[in-house]
């Protein structure tokens, strides 16, 4: 999978003694740097000790719209995107981000999406991308990829519109750290776009866009806070919610997007907390 957003990682007296554990119980495969690049926009932060914020640039160009006309004539979309991830680390305070000896990172990630109508209701859209990155203190490199199928059934064409959102993903970095270089996982969830007939922007109607996803994670996210700390994650929910144009975009300086809005996300056992960016669709981002 986009300005500032914040996330913190809070823990119940119970989850805490069910989550962490020792080092020699079970090795540290912490995440790695080279995972910023998956992320959008956002302040990550883990436990009171870690915590990394990344802002990432999202320049696209589409080359081509897709299309199906009534005789199932198809034109496919294609659209290259040039994401540049920046990430400062082990951030504690809001003036830590003047401080040029924190952890930095830059990730550059190229990738290009073709959309696929595989129906009048149905797309799909193959991705994948591959980069570089590198971290500022150590001079350590990456070569980092991740890509995947999304999919978007429209369920009802009314003035609501109300689409089922499906993918699979998956992501991973070379060299490997601590023997952890590759991450999967699955997502469903429903996606709701309605007009708000009372207002207006700009001479066009608002609309009111929102989310609802669950993503399971195939390889649990650890994350090594201490010398004796391991904190994990398997799974993501996200409600997003954001205000549009339909399907005329929003435009912000020299960049367009679907909408603007905001994306709380959260893990089932509680651990895991964030609020990011929501520029565009699931299946568009």
């Amino acid at each position: 999978m986009l300005l500032t957003c914040l996330f913190s990682l809070t823990l119940a007296s119970s989850e805490l003694a069910a989550q962490l554990r020792s080092i020699d119980e079970e090795p540290a495969k912490q995440v790695h740097w080279a995972t910023g690049a998956f992320f959008g926009t956002g302040w990550y932060r883990v436990s009171e000790n870690r915590s990394v914020y990344i802002f990432r640039i999202p320049p696209r160009q589409t080359v081509r719209k897709s299309s199906i006309d009534g005789n199932g004539n198809r034109s496919l979309g294609i659209e290259i995107q040039y994401p540049l991830s920046i990430g400062l680390h082990n951030l504690d305070q809001i003036p830590d981000f003047i401080d040029f000896d924190n952890y930095g990172t830059l990730m550059f990630t190229p990738g290009v999406q073709v959309e696929i109508p595989v129906t009048p209701k149905w797309y799909i859209r193959p991705y994948v991308h591959l980069g570089y990155g590198i971290e500022s203190t150590t001079s350590d490199s990456a070569w980092i990829y991740y890509g995947g199928l999304k999919s978007r059934y429209l369920l009802s064409s009314g003035p609501v519109e109300w689409s089922l959102l499906n993918g699979a993903y998956f992501a991973g970095y070379k060299p490997e750290f601590d023997q952890r270089g590759r991450y999967g996982s699955v997502m469903a969830g429903l996606e709701v776009n309605q007009p708000l007939s009372r207002f207006q922007l700009g001479g066009d109607s608002v609309f009111l866009n929102w989310h609802l996803t669950y993503n399971y994670m195939f390889d649990r996210l650890n994350f090594h806070v201490d010398e004796e700390r391991v904190e994990s994650i398997s799974d993501q929910w996200e409600l997003g919610l954001a205000l549009g144009k339909g399907g005329k975009g929003m435009k912000i300086w020299f960049l367009t997007f679907e909408h603007v809005g905001l994306s709380y996300r959260w893990s089932s056992n509680g651990d895991f907390r964030a609020i990011s960016i929501n520029l565009r669709s699931p299946f568009t981002e």
